[in-house]
């Protein structure tokens, strides 16, 4: 159900006429792009020139945009005739808007989509900042729950781990946390002891590596 609200709400703003960040991130590129490349309908060259885009979004009648000339789009030949093309956003504002993006083709052109999203808490109660790695399936998010500082060296090795399959120790979550900053807003005792911990066994738990 909410995945088709979702679609309905994408195809309301591309008959708006006006692609906003939002829809941009996790509409257009997890979903419109990959479809024409997998068809042979674009090439390398429109996939890595955001400027070329604008003749896609023109034909579903969008012709106005929040500025993505401004993204930086890089391709990687990867081994097994997999490619990679990394996306890299201007500096986000809000929640979930993305620090980079990931598209990675199989042999076959099939994509897979990850993202580094902005998110509660990133510049507050998280000393090193970044966010969290999470990803797009068609109108379905995929969160991963793996913290990552805005670091594209850091976001293609945590990527690179949930494709091994690595698995997830869930005290990542709180590495660099400021348990000073989150009683401020509420994330103190009473908040850990609903998770069956106290905020010392928090921290004594995060710091063991």
């Amino acid at each position: 159900m909410f995945d088709q609200m979702k679609e309905r709400m994408f195809n309301d703003i591309y008959k708006s006429g006006h692609i906003n960040r939002y829809c941009f991130e996790f509409d257009f590129l997890p979903n419109v792009l990959p479809s024409l490349y997998q068809k042979d309908e674009i090439d390398d060259y429109i996939m890595t020139h955001p400027s070329e885009w604008k003749k896609i979004l023109v034909k579903k009648g969008v012709r106005s945009d929040w500025g993505f000339d401004k993204i930086k789009v890089e391709k990687f030949e990867l081994d097994k005739d997999r490619i990679k093309f990394i996306f890299t956003f201007p500096e986000p504002k809000v929640s979930p808007e993305c620090f980079f993006a990931m598209l990675i083709f199989d042999e076959d052109k099939n994509s897979n989509y990850f993202t580094l999203e902005l998110d509660f808490g990133s510049s507050s109660i998280f000393k090193e900042g970044g966010g969290i790695v999470c990803g797009q399936k068609g109108m379905k998010h995929l969160n991963y729950s793996r913290r990552c500082r805005n670091d594209l060296n850091e976001f293609e090795k945590t990527v690179q781990d949930i494709i091994n399959g690595k698995p997830n120790d869930p005290r990542d979550m709180f590495k660099n946390f400021d348990f000073e900053e989150a009683a401020k807003i509420g994330i103190d005792d009473e908040f850990f002891k609903k998770m069956g911990v106290t905020s010392e066994q928090m921290k004594e738990a995060c710091t063991i590596y």
